[in-house]
């Protein structure tokens, strides 16, 4: 990779050159549904367009596309702000691509700004390990980074963020603020990194549950609302593919989050199309959607469970 003249760089004893550069990672979320449902060829054809306009985005702010890892970008830029800029651009570039809109595709995107090791066109070090963590903890459509890089941006788009809480990083000493940039407008959403608890902005938040014509709502302060076959849950699917205790849901950082606790997993479509699978694993829920546990989701079927999420 060339040296940029913004970017600090040194020489170390074995050759490989030294900076300070913001190293982002884009991921395009759950692309093996992608290929499921379109069939190689065509999955391939939508992969490929979502990478072009990824490195497109990164050209256009100065960055460099240092590789491309399957259905994922690894790109380094001189300065946060650039990253974070870009990082903006790729979240909107994708959603309002024409080829793409039917298809309901996300990405999450996550980045860091710190020290990296270039060899041979190649980047390691901290800030690539730290990135790499980033993206790992954005969901679709989020873009994550650290307190630290934010700490590099002008005050108008330090403006654009909300804190998430604490997380500790393989190789750090101590655990990292995480920061989601906000890239699409909407004011309930904006939170001031300089003050306040990421909760204050969503005091009033509340979740609304559909199943069976019965509706129920889960307020954010509410303790967590169960929902498997088992006679003790909030909500009960009595279905064989539902386990006794199959999920739960959550109100953690200002968001409701669905965290699946069971043997055949839960899946969940979003309003624009795009679908996921969470296993033992946390899905955080946005906007509106539908849930199905145990199998995936078919229009139809008796035990959807259509949510929303409401900030009042």
């Amino acid at each position: 990779m060339r040296t940029r003249k913004q970017v600090s760089s040194a020489t170390d004893p074995t050759g490989r050159n030294q900076q300070l550069a913001t190293v982002l990672f884009a991921d395009i979320c759950d692309s093996t549904w992608l290929f499921e449902k379109y069939g190689d060829w065509r999955a391939r054809q939508l992969e490929s367009r979502v990478i072009e306009i990824l490195a497109a985005r990164t050209a256009e702010y100065g960055g460099t596309l240092v590789r491309t890892i399957g259905d994922e970008i690894m790109s380094c830029f001189a300065d946060a702000e650039k990253a974070t800029n870009a990082a903006c651009e790729m979240q909107a570039a994708v959603k309002d691509d024409p080829s793409l809109l039917e298809f309901g595709i996300a990405i999450k995107i996550g980045f860091h700004h710190g020290p990296v090791l270039v060899t041979d066109g190649d980047l390691s070090g901290d800030a690539v390990n730290v990135a790499a963590r980033m993206v790992s903890l954005a969901r679709p459509d989020q873009i994550i980074t650290t307190a630290e890089t934010i700490g590099r941006l002008p005050g108008d788009a330090q403006e654009r963020t909300r804190r998430l809480g604490r997380s500790r990083i393989r190789g750090e000493r101590d655990e990292m603020q995480i920061i989601e940039v906000i890239w699409q407008e909407s004011a309930t959403l904006t939170q001031l990194l300089g003050g306040g608890h990421p909760e204050e902005a969503h005091l009033f938040a509340r979740l609304i549950l559909e199943h069976r014509g019965a509706s129920i709502e889960v307020v954010a302060n509410a303790e967590r609302f169960s929902v498997g076959r088992g006679p003790r849950n909030d909500l009960i699917v009595d279905q064989d593919l539902v386990s006794r205790h199959h999920a739960v849901i959550e109100f953690r950082q200002g968001k409701f989050i669905l965290i699946d606790a069971s043997t055949n997993g839960t899946h969940v479509l979003l309003e624009n199309g795009a679908r996921f699978f969470v296993q033992r694993e946390e899905f955080t829920l946005h906007d509106r959607g539908i849930i199905c546990l145990g199998q995936a989701v078919t229009i139809g079927d008796p035990d959807l469970i259509h949510y929303q999420c409401e900030q009042a």
